[in-house]
This record gives C-alpha cells, sequence and structure tokens, in this order.
C-alpha cells in the first residue's frame, strides 16, 4: 500500500473514531491509524493519534503531558455558564497536578484496599440476587436483557454501597451521572445534550448536598463520610468535594458497566473461550485481563503536550493535542500476537486498559473484584448463553459496551 493510501486511510479511521456514533467495531481503525504510524498526526483534526501499545504506555507517565478533555472543554466558549463542565473540570479526570495530586491523595485516604475487601461478601450476594432474577426471568425461554438487569444495576449498587448512597437512589443517580458523562468526551455532543447534562448535574449536585449535610450530623462507615471528614480537615472547597464524590460514583460503574456486557457479548462469540473458562475456574482472573484487553471498556483518554516529548519516531512540540487510544493499544501485534483472539490464558504482560501513570485507573481494584466475582458466577448458573436479536451499542464516542444486549438463558 502506497503512502497515499494509508493516509487517505488513516484519515478516514480518524473520522470514523471521533465523530458519533462510536462505531460498533472500532478495531480496524485503530489498525488502519497504526499502519500509518503507531504515532499519527492527522493535519484536519490537528492531534496525534496514538495506537502503538509501547507508546501509550509511555506517554501515560511522561511528565510533560497535561490533560486534553480539560483543554478540549475549554475550548467550548462559555463554558463556565454550564453547570455539567463546571463541575467536570474540578473532576480528578480533568486535572493536572498538583490539583490532582492533591484529590487523589484525599480520595485514596477512603478508596483503599481494605475498604474494597471489605465490601466482597455484599458483591457475593449481589451477584447471587441478580442472578436469581435473571433465572427467573429467562425461565420462560423469552430472552432477557443483560444490561437492564445485571451490567448496569450490579455495579451501580455496589458503589452505593461503598459511599453509603441510598440503595434506593442509585439507578436515579446512575440515570443522572449517564447525562453527566455525554460531555465528558469534548466537543462531540449535542446543545440538547448540553442542556440536559447541566439540568442533570444541578439535580445531581442538590442529592449530595444533602447526603455530605447528613454525614456531617451522622457521620458512618461509609466513604461519603470518610470523604466529608477528610475534605473538612483539609479546608477542601465544596465544588472539589461534590466534584471527587460524583467522580467517584462514575468510576464505581462506568468500566464495570461496560466490561460486563460487552464481555458477555464476546464469550457468546468465542464459545471455545467459555467452555475453557467453566472447565478452568482458576485461570479467572487472567481471564478478566484478556477481556479487558480484547474489548476495553473506556477506549481512551487524550493529553496535551507541555513540553517537547518524544513519542517512537516523532518529535512533538508543546501545546500539541495528543489522544492515547487505549483500546488500539490493546490490540497492538507488537505486544500481542494474533490481537483480535481472544485467548483467555494469554500471557503477553500488562493491558493498558486502566490506564497509567498518575490517571491509573482509581476503580480497578474494585471492577476486578465485581467481575472475578460476576462472571464464573455467570457462566456455570447458565449452561446456554446466547444472544438474542440485534444488540444495540453504546454510542457515545470513548466508550464500548452495550445499550441493550438480550440473552436466551437456560
Amino acid at each position: 500500500m502506497s503512502t497515499d493510501d494509508l493516509i487517505q486511510e488513516a484519515e478516514a479511521a480518524v473520522v470514523a473514531l471521533s465523530t458519533p456514533p462510536q462505531p460498533p467495531d472500532p478495531y480496524p481503525h485503530y489498525a488502519a491509524l497504526r499502519r500509518a504510524n503507531p504515532v499519527y498526526y492527522s493535519e484536519p483534526l490537528q492531534a496525534y493519534a496514538v495506537t502503538g501499545y509501547a507508546e501509550v504506555a509511555a506517554a501515560a507517565k511522561m511528565p510533560n503531558m497535561g490533560n486534553g478533555p480539560r483543554a478540549a472543554a475549554m475550548r467550548r466558549q462559555g463554558w463556565e455558564d454550564h453547570e455539567s463542565l463546571r463541575l467536570f473540570m474540578r473532576a480528578l479526570v480533568t486535572l493536572d497536578p498538583p490539583d490532582h495530586t492533591h484529590l487523589r491523595g484525599l480520595a485514596s485516604k477512603v478508596f483503599t484496599p481494605a475498604a474494597i475487601r471489605r465490601v466482597q461478601p455484599s458483591i457475593e450476594r449481589m451477584v447471587g440476587q441478580r442472578l436469581d432474577e435473571l433465572a427467573e426471568r429467562a425461565s420462560g425461554g423469552e430472552p432477557v436483557d443483560l444490561v437492564e438487569l445485571v451490567a448496569s444495576p450490579f455495579p451501580v449498587q455496589v458503589i452505593c454501597e461503598l459511599l453509603g448512597v441510598p440503595a434506593e437512589q442509585g439507578m436515579l443517580f446512575y440515570d443522572l451521572a449517564n447525562d453527566w458523562t455525554r460531555v465528558w468526551g469534548g466537543g462531540n455532543y449535542s446543545d440538547e445534550e448540553l442542556a440536559k447534562a447541566d439540568e442533570s448535574t444541578v439535580e445531581l449536585r442538590n442529592y449530595f448536598d444533602a447526603l455530605f449535610a447528613d454525614r456531617r450530623r451522622k457521620p458512618g462507615e461509609d466513604l461519603l463520610s470518610g470523604l466529608v471528614k477528610v475534605g473538612d480537615e483539609s479546608r477542601l472547597p465544596p465544588d472539589d468535594l461534590m466534584a471527587l464524590a460524583t467522580f467517584l460514583f462514575v468510576a464505581g460503574f462506568e468500566t464495570t458497566t461496560n466490561l460486563i456486557s460487552c464481555g458477555v457479548w464476546t464469550l457468546t462469540e468465542n464459545p471455545d473461550q467459555l467452555d475453557l473458562w467453566r472447565e478452568r475456574p482458576d485461570i479467572t482472573p487472567g481471564a478478566i485481563e484478556e477481556l479487558i484487553r480484547h474489548g476495553t471498556p473506556i477506549s481512551g483518554t487524550a493529553r496535551v503536550s507541555t513540553g517537547p516529548v518524544r513519542l517512537g519516531d516523532k518529535e512533538i512540540p508543546a501545546g500539541q493535542l495528543i489522544f492515547l487510544m487505549t483500546a488500539g493499544a490493546n490490540r497492538d501485534p507488537r505486544q500481542f500476537p494474533d490481537p483480535d483472539k481472544l485467548i483467555l490464558t494469554r500471557d503477553d504482560g500488562p493491558h493498558a486498559g486502566f490506564g497509567g501513570g498518575p490517571h491509573y485507573c482509581l476503580g480497578a481494584a474494585l471492577a476486578r473484584m465485581e467481575t472475578q466475582v460476576l462472571f464464573p458466577a455467570l457462566i456455570n448458573r447458565f449452561s446456554v448463553i446466547e444472544v438474542a436479536g440485534e444488540p444495540q451499542w453504546r454510542t457515545a464516542t470513548g466508550l464500548h459496551g452495550f445499550e441493550k444486549l438480550e440473552l436466551v438463558l437456560k
């Protein structure tokens, strides 16, 4: 293929990946970019698209990298007038040091490995309840929606218990948070979506303000009580406490929801691997990592070079927008031989699915625990797991999962 053909193919991939709706199968587009260059510069986009594993891993840890989502959001004229964007600007995902270091340090005081371990018995109980409901709904042979019954409510239920959000408010908070996260992807949202995000963010703020006031009156063992305590002790501004709490809520379900739905679908597409997992429950930890690698739930993030950096064969000056396409990195054949193939016993080193460096996913340990309990229970509860009808993929840019995934279960 000529250089011109490679560039034409890569630019078509850039358009497909950056323009909603998200393509159901984005991986051929990542491969097209990588063929042109693992660090590809798009003239029309005025940005670099990084799909190489080594390059993404290196960039995530480089000091001369500012936050891309923040820079993208600030490009919108009048962003300060929008409640959703103002709160987003204080969320951990958009902050740079020293603000990021300070707030992440406060979060780490309460969102600890010990706190996550304490919730494991509750996770096991919740999984049992969810699968009981799934079995009851599927008993007549009618298809059941995995997203509605498990992938969405289960991780929401878990993070609600951890934070101390009343269980009956969990799915309301989930809907409001989903409206808010529509504006997290830069400028790829409509004016109507922004208006809805503003409205839902105000409502989310009001609910959390009431929860903060309650925890100050009656502190408990939940994470919200811990956040309020460390926030008050460190004189954290109210907006930062709000942004931290609401971000932890979102981080507690977004990755896991996509991982569950995409992971189950992937297993139905690879019945030999599904059978292997049933036969060998000991592969569970590695199998979860392979599902994350193969169908990365959060497709990537963005950075802005704050000084000159070198990535691959590119010398990148300061002030450049750089998209770190972690989903593309996870299919890099230089790191993962036969990368499009699901191999639950794969041992090719760590994936990039949870990011890296200072912005490594705060909820990674929780997502692993939830899915290491759920997947073995699900695949052993049902001897038949088949997709029914046409699945509905999520359309938001950067998210890889399903809005609806109907299954026949026996």
